[in-house]
């Protein structure tokens, strides 16, 4: 399943701004829709081509010595990973680039909340993003393009905060405000692999062109659209009332909440390593695909960063399935836990690298791995996943105590940083290792935490699935 982009920590206080709707919503949430829509075309149309882009241009002998900056980014990444070869080192840069926009948000959350505000976090976050998509035009600048796009990408994570902030906490329209504002991200997931993929094949840095031209529509969108979008908390905080309710009172943590809060962190890195089967599709899977996959598809070369395309239509009818399964469910049954449903998502996922094993098991050589594997890897996977976000987030929120309860949902995104961590150097065994060994590694890693997920639903229901009315987070 496509990973959802980060967002910042921070949850606004509703305030009232000028209220015209259109199709039943404040305008502001279409500006945001369409805003994030195009901060994932960009994002994900790089990405979807940045493994690739490294291991076939940048990283060969005769572009590498012109990039400003590689050097120290190839000592750090080697000292991280260890890579052998251009390919591992693409796949460890990749990894490492993922990781890191998991973890910029809290950054960025706290600039937005301390210094800026956060229409002016999220206008610079995209100036720095629009500007990290051209640079990586060029080959020289692609260290700095990193830097910006890491930079940007944490300071734009607000997006979904203000998305909240256009309604009051008992209006009943959130819930589908959120799902159209995911709506449009999926839509974007959908089509700008494909489309920058294609450019790419012409030349790679039409490819990033593409992306940035994208993200400079975003861009324009967010400006002109300012005035529709909730008023900055800063300028709330300039009356002594809004203050105090900027600033409410935290009761003291009870001895079974902070046992609830260490088990909660220490669920992150367990499921870290069950997101690994989902992590790689951006990394190792695309360089393995590219070179076993039979790509041929009605007589044409089909890019290989289609399949991330593929994957962004599987995970949204994946996702209404899943939404609609455990509706139908609970209505005949009682209904599962969280943490139940999450060790469950995680069993499943585990076994869609087990096709890709079996595929290569059974078709070893080049070019010879049929489509129809990839196909029910990702449908596999994207079930899973589907339970382990979204439920995952649910679970998090549910159980955290209400008086750190944003911060704890902030660190549950820090699982797909240690996830993305632990693939980049997964990506690097890549050639090293036999192609049934190394996704039987991802198929193991993930069982593992199942385990591990499906134990702790057991033993800490208690903590994990307490009985009380909590609201379930806006996803």
């Amino acid at each position: 399943m496509t990973e959802i982009l980060p967002t910042s920590p921070l949850i606004e206080p509703f305030v009232s701004t000028k209220q015209r709707e259109l199709w039943g919503h404040p305008i502001g949430l279409w500006v945001l829709t369409l805003t994030e829509g195009w901060v994932g075309f960009s994002l994900y149309g790089m990405q979807a081509i940045l493994a690739l882009y490294l291991t076939d241009h940048l990283l060969q002998p005769d572009h590498s010595g012109h990039v400003f900056g590689l050097a120290p980014l190839e000592t750090f990444v080697s000292a991280l990973y260890a890579p052998v070869g251009p390919r591992a080192m693409a796949g460890a840069i990749t990894g490492l680039f993922l990781a890191l926009i998991y973890a910029t948000p809290l950054l960025g959350g706290f600039l937005a909340d301390r210094v800026l505000g956060q229409t002016r976090t999220i206008l610079l976050g995209a100036v720095l993003m629009t500007a990290g998509h051209f640079l990586l035009s060029f080959d020289w600048s692609f260290v700095l393009a990193l830097g910006f796009l890491l930079a940007g990408l944490g300071m734009a994570g607000g997006l979904r905060a203000q998305v909240g902030a256009l309604y009051a906490l008992g209006d009943r329209r959130r819930s589908d405000a959120y799902q159209i504002y995911m709506m449009g991200l999926q839509v974007a997931v959908i089509v700008s692999p494909v489309l920058c993929g294609s450019l790419a094949q012409i030349d790679w840095h039409w490819g990033f062109l593409a992306a940035g031209v994208g993200m400079l529509i975003g861009l324009v969108v967010y400006l002109f659209g300012r005035r529709w979008l909730p008023a900055s908390e800063m300028a709330v905080r300039e009356t002594p009332d809004a203050l105090d309710v900027l600033k409410p009172t935290r009761p003291a943590l009870t001895s079974q909440e902070k046992k609830t809060i260490l088990l909660l962190l220490a669920l992150v890195p367990v499921m870290a390593v069950g997101a690994i089967p989902n992590s790689e599709i951006f990394d190792g899977y695309l360089l393995w695909g590219r070179e076993h996959f039979q790509l041929r598809l009605l007589g044409h070369e089909m890019p290989v960063s289609d399949l991330i395309s593929l994957d962004g239509f599987i995970s949204t009818l994946c996702a209404v399935a899943v939404l609609w399964f455990w509706k139908a469910y609970s209505r005949r049954r009682q209904d599962l836990s969280e943490i139940a449903k999450v060790a469950l998502g995680t069993f499943i996922a585990a076994f869609g690298p087990l096709m890709l094993a079996l595929g290569s098991w059974i078709s070893p050589g080049p070019h010879e791995v049929s489509l129809l594997w990839g196909l029910a890897f990702h449908i596999i996977n994207d079930i899973g996943f589907a339970m382990n976000y979204a439920i995952g987030m649910a679970l998090f929120s549910r159980a955290a105590p209400v008086s750190v309860n944003t911060i704890l949902v902030a660190c549950f995104s820090l699982h797909l940083f240690l996830s993305n961590l632990l693939i980049g150097k997964l990506a690097t065994l890549l050639g090293r290792i036999s192609d049934v060994s190394f996704w039987l590694l991802h198929s193991e890693a993930a069982l593992l935490a199942a385990a591990i997920l499906c134990f702790c639903a057991l033993r800490f229901r208690g903590l994990l699935a307490p009985e009380k009315e909590t609201s379930s987070p806006d996803l």
